[in-house]
């Protein structure tokens, strides 16, 4: 990726979520350039949850070739529009703001989402902004859902996408809801 395209990303990332924002934004991507950290697109956690910034023109292609059935959009700032690469892909709109958590309520939808993609053999591409915090916290949800601790939920993703960075909220959501569901 050039460093104009991530200059792109940054001063659209200033326009649509503001100064506060944009700022964590900016911090982040200097964060990884200095460090060399990366800036993977996607990561694939397990044979069913892939997770990952915001697909991009032959992004959604590539999904549809990599055997994706379902999409879960983590952001409130960005809908999409009909594609015609995603006809054949279930889409799922969970909006959540940037460094925000989402409800009890979507980490449930979501959840059931993916059980249901997955129990059609299917895949499913969870993505906000980067796949750094939102995503990531969709996906260890689900794990959660499965029976694995909060701690192994995110060590398991922290293995293939080593670089998330959940804020304190998304965790404390996640604590909400692993509570949650032991009472159901």
């Amino acid at each position: 990726m050039t460093n104009l395209t991530e200059l792109k990303r940054l001063f659209d990332h200033f326009r649509y979520q503001g100064l506060r924002r944009g700022s964590i934004a900016g911090y982040d991507k200097i964060y990884r350039w200095l460090t060399e950290g990366p800036v993977k697109r996607y990561s694939v956690i397990d044979e069913h949850i892939w997770i990952g910034g915001q697909p991009r023109g032959a992004g959604f292609s590539k999904l549809v070739r990599y055997g994706i059935t379902g999409v879960i959009n983590m952001r409130s700032e960005y809908h999409y529009t009909l594609h015609k690469d995603l006809l054949d892909i279930h889409l799922l709109l969970l909006p959540t703001d940037d460094n925000e958590a989402p409800t009890i309520e979507h980490l449930h939808q979501g959840v059931d989402f993916i059980k249901e993609q997955v129990s059609n053999g299917g895949k499913v591409y969870i993505h906000c902004w980067e796949g750094l915090g939102r995503s990531a916290t969709m996906a260890a949800a689900y794990f959660i859902s499965r029976g694995d601790s909060i701690d192994e939920a995110w060590a398991y993703i922290k293995r293939k996408r080593s670089f998330v960075r959940p804020t304190s909220v998304q965790i404390e959501r996640l604590e909400e809801f692993s509570k949650h569901i032991t009472n159901l």
